[in-house]
């Protein structure tokens, strides 16, 4: 769970009117307990332009029970080495 928020940078802000603080509560409730969790991503596109990027693609995503498949949009920033996300959207 801590790897998976740390790819989050702190700039991230959470859709809806979530606070940043409710958003990780609800993913942990999402991810953690699971048997299982499996996610297929095809069909990316990456474009990048100096310490921006964004990566668009389908997410096929299984965890128990739930099966969604979704288009994503995850908007990047590159501080130092690593990339971090600071916006995500589904459906666009």
């Amino acid at each position: 769970m801590t790897a998976y928020l740390a790819a989050y940078g702190k700039e991230f802000d959470p859709p809806g009117r979530q606070s940043r603080q409710a958003w990780e509560a609800d993913r942990r409730a999402r991810i953690v307990g699971k048997s299982k969790i499996t996610v297929n991503v095809s069909d990316l596109n990456v474009t990048v332009n100096g310490n921006k990027a964004t990566a668009r693609f389908r997410q096929a995503y299984s965890a128990d029970s739930l099966n969604v498949n979704s288009r994503k949009t995850l908007d990047l920033v590159k501080s130092g080495d690593r990339w971090t996300i600071v916006r995500e959207s589904t459906g666009a």
